[in-house]
């Protein structure tokens, strides 16, 4: 599989290489070069509908997209008429505008969409990685008096 991906921020050439990926500068140009588009973003007012329906106009028909983002940065209505058109061919979600009670009915109906749980974080693995930085965190507090990793901290 040939990768491209759009960030604000060029990876290392090392990266590129090492994963065979193309920076596409402009997400306009990914869009519209893309079989699969693959959503990885922060929720914040920048990303909030980043993919409505001047998104899906740019993409090539039956393209294929995956939303494991935040629910808020794919605008349902327009998802659901790109995957009623057949632009979109098929839609992986694990994100909702309204989740987790009030996700949209269509897509709970549709045979266009496949949902899984939003469950990235809970691996064997994703648990040793928070008990180790915990541990790190409460020796070097008990070092210096001060964590490693501060959440919250208060001055």
């Amino acid at each position: 599989m040939k990768v491209q991906y759009h960030n604000r921020h060029r990876l290392s050439p090392e990266i590129e290489v090492k994963y065979n990926a193309s920076w596409c500068p402009r997400l306009g140009d990914l869009l519209e070069t893309s079989d699969v588009i693959s959503i990885s973003v922060p929720l914040d007012e920048k990303t909030e509908n980043l993919i409505s329906q001047k998104e899906f106009d740019r993409m090539k028909e039956g393209v294929f997209l995956i939303n494991t983002a935040r629910g808020p940065v794919v605008d349902e209505e327009a998802l659901i008429k790109a995957l009623e058109s057949g632009k979109v061919k098929r839609a992986g979600l694990d994100v909702f505008r309204g989740e987790p009670s009030n996700i949209n009915e269509w897509f709970l109906e549709s045979d266009k969409v496949i949902i899984q749980p939003h469950l990235g974080g809970l691996t064997n693995r994703a648990a040793r990685d928070a008990e180790a930085e915990c541990f790190t965190n409460l020796e070097v507090w008990l070092e210096t008096g001060r964590p490693k990793a501060p959440v919250n901290e208060i001055n």
